[in-house]
């Protein structure tokens, strides 16, 4: 019969005999320390990667519950197929990313919140969405009221979630999609508004971009801002009467969407406004933003600026040479749609002092309509500098070119009525005016002259 003897092990006598080399155990400790130190900063990387590929690339976040799985990557599928980014979490944290931190980046960065309501993601008490949701909110907080950037949708008959988002509204006052009801319907719904209201973080170089858009002949009004910025707004009606002006405007950036917004506070502004042959100076009365099945519009009603009508007849002092008022709206007429320089117009310039110099040049600039903050005058022909932004889609420049013009030459008071105005691209580097208008009626006694030339303007190459 075998028998166990238990020994006890002496464990203290067993390290005296076999002391261990200390050597091996500094190099052991730093070797791991090296690693753990290297394992750290590939996890620092990695996360900054994270974050800055959260930051660089425009998307839509989706929040969601992982019940409505299938349907969220419908949807999914159809937003990217209109060219609409979307980041999940899912699909978008890297293996050993802080997934906490990625989501509150993806959050505070993406354009849009896309938040999916639905019976199962009320029926649950706590989920990944709740926190989301709490994030967005806050990020809520910190965006104009009047942008675009939180938009529910519910995937089946629920009820939106009454959870504040600050100034006495919650989220049931925020307009939703619904998406099962008619599927194609609220896609649409959506994908217009996210094309109509593009996020903050869209540049100024993605949205004036030429190659970035179709060249599409599109119909446009001008606005030019107490700043100085333009925006070309595609419109679906117009009425001018005498002295207001309504327009339903669908903007396609989110400059020119912002630009709408800022009318709702600033509508002691006065702005430059062209429409067709017609430009004058406006101040904003109404801007509404209304959603409907075929997209999202914006009514706007104008108000024409008295004080404009001031100086509209007014007479220009000019003694320069024997110059007459007719030849000097003449010249700015050419600097503006030929962008011809001073020395150009006047032969005997060089000899002249430069007094005299200093002195046509402030009747050419037309210093009489630069009575409002955004002083428009005619330094330049603003022709070039457009067509650096929108060379690559020749319509859009041609006609953006025509109406940029029509504003300058109305309110510069170079000419009361435009009677033709045609723009021609001859070549990349040349476009070709042919141009007739009827100046402003200085004396009762005499009738108005025109103005008539053609030429061509020379464009950057």
């Amino acid at each position: 019969m075998n028998t166990t003897k238990e020994v006890e092990f002496d464990y203290e006598a067993y390290t005296q005999e076999n002391a261990p080399d200390p050597g091996e155990i500094r190099r052991g400790s730093e070797a791991h320390k090296k690693r753990r130190e290297a394992f750290r900063t590939r996890l620092i990387n990695h996360t900054n990667m994270e974050i800055k590929h959260a930051r660089e690339m425009r998307h839509v976040f989706i929040s969601y519950c992982h019940e409505n799985k299938a349907t969220v990557d419908r949807l999914c599928q159809d937003l990217t197929s209109h060219n609409i980014h979307i980041w999940l979490d899912r699909d978008n944290i890297g293996p050993g990313t802080p997934w906490k931190q990625a989501i509150q980046q993806a959050i505070h960065h993406g354009d849009f919140f896309i938040a999916c309501f639905s019976k199962e993601a009320n029926a649950r008490n706590q989920t990944y969405m709740s926190e989301e949701l709490n994030v967005a909110i806050e990020e809520l907080h910190r965006r104009p009221t009047d942008w675009v950037w939180f938009i529910p949708v519910k995937l089946n008959e629920c009820e939106i979630p009454n959870i504040d988002i600050g100034d006495g509204k919650t989220l049931q006052d925020l307009q939703y999609v619904n998406l099962h009801e008619d599927w194609n319907t609220g896609l649409q719904n959506l994908v217009d508004a996210i094309s109509c209201a593009q996020g903050p973080h869209a540049s100024s170089q993605d949205a004036n971009s030429a190659g970035t858009v179709p060249d599409q002949d599109d119909n446009c009004t001008l606005f030019r801002s107490v700043e100085g910025q333009y925006y070309f707004i595609p419109f679906q009606k117009v009425r001018w009467d005498s002295t207001e002006i309504s327009l339903t405007l669908t903007p396609t950036t989110s400059e020119q969407v912002a630009f709408l917004c800022s009318l709702r506070k600033d509508q002691n502004d006065v702005l430059a406004f062209a429409h067709e042959e017609d430009a004058t100076w406006v101040k904003a009365r109404e801007v509404a933003q209304i959603s409907t099945e075929g997209g999202t519009v914006w009514e706007v009603v104008l108000n024409e600026d008295t004080t404009g009508k001031t100086f509209k007849h007014r007479t220009e002092i000019v003694d320069f040479k024997n110059l007459t008022p007719n030849q000097i709206a003449d010249m700015r007429a050419k600097r503006i749609l030929l962008d011809e320089k001073l020395g150009d117009a006047v032969s005997s310039l060089t000899q002249a002092t430069v007094f005299d110099q200093m002195l046509l040049e402030d009747r050419i600039r037309g210093k009489l309509s630069s009575q409002y903050g955004n002083r428009l005058q005619a330094l330049s022909s603003p022709i070039p500098e457009l067509y650096r932004q929108f060379r690559k889609t020749p319509k859009r420049f041609k006609k953006f070119a025509r109406l940029i013009s029509v504003l300058y030459l109305k309110l510069s008071n170079t000419v009361e009525d435009i009677l033709q105005l045609d723009v021609e691209l001859l070549s990349p580097g040349e476009l070709k005016v042919k141009f007739k208008g009827q100046q402003p009626q200085l004396d009762i006694n005499k009738t108005s002259s025109l103005l008539e030339f053609e030429g061509t303007c020379p464009l950057p190459e």
